[in-house]
């Protein structure tokens, strides 16, 4: 979005979605979930993004015999994000826009940001002991925008980095996520 005051241009970041849908793996899931994002809030160049979804994970007590069979259980990942844009969005806008192209503007646009926040995740097994997981997140976000109407479309792709804490022990985990805008 591009506001104008007085005789200068002013650029001003605003994500083009409030609500998404994703696939999560590992991360917070811990194993693989189906998240719903909210972004409560967008300021000039970032955004604070919420989630919560429904994931599986497999039994809570190994066997030979089958660890989905022992008691599988399910999910409820939660989190909160502060993403800050990092890529040069005036560079970008002015290139999209500039009345010096023969050509029209390019419909698609790419964004980076960096993402921190915190996230819980309990975890209820048929046969075993619940457990209730605590993340922090740092991560890399890339979001393609699809500036094609009635309204444009957001696929973004996440990679983070999220140091879990469970019953004691701290453990380094990864993951990815592939969402699109609602």
């Amino acid at each position: 979005m591009i506001v104008f005051e007085s005789s200068q241009a002013q650029i001003m970041y605003r994500t083009r979605y409030r609500a998404a849908v994703m696939v999560e793996s590992f991360a917070i899931s811990p194993l693989g979930s189906i998240n719903i994002e909210y972004l409560p809030v967008r300021w000039k160049n970032s955004f604070l993004a919420t989630r919560f979804g429904l994931g599986f994970i497999p039994g809570g007590n190994p066997t030979a015999i089958s660890m989905v069979t022992n008691g599988g259980g399910a999910s409820l990942p939660t989190s909160v994000t502060y993403n800050y844009l990092i890529n040069n969005l005036r560079k970008g806008i002015n290139r999209r826009v500039s009345l010096k192209c023969k050509s029209a503007p390019s419909k698609i646009a790419s964004e980076w940001f960096a993402e921190i926040g915190a996230g819980a995740t309990p975890v209820a097994y048929r046969s075993a002991e619940s457990r209730f997981y605590s993340f922090g997140i740092l991560g890399l976000r890339q979001q393609v925008v699809f500036d094609i109407p009635p309204h444009p479309r957001v696929v973004f792709l996440r990679a983070n980095l999220t140091p879990s804490y469970v019953e004691g022990k701290y453990e380094i985990r990864g993951g990815i996520s592939l969402g699109v805008s609602l």
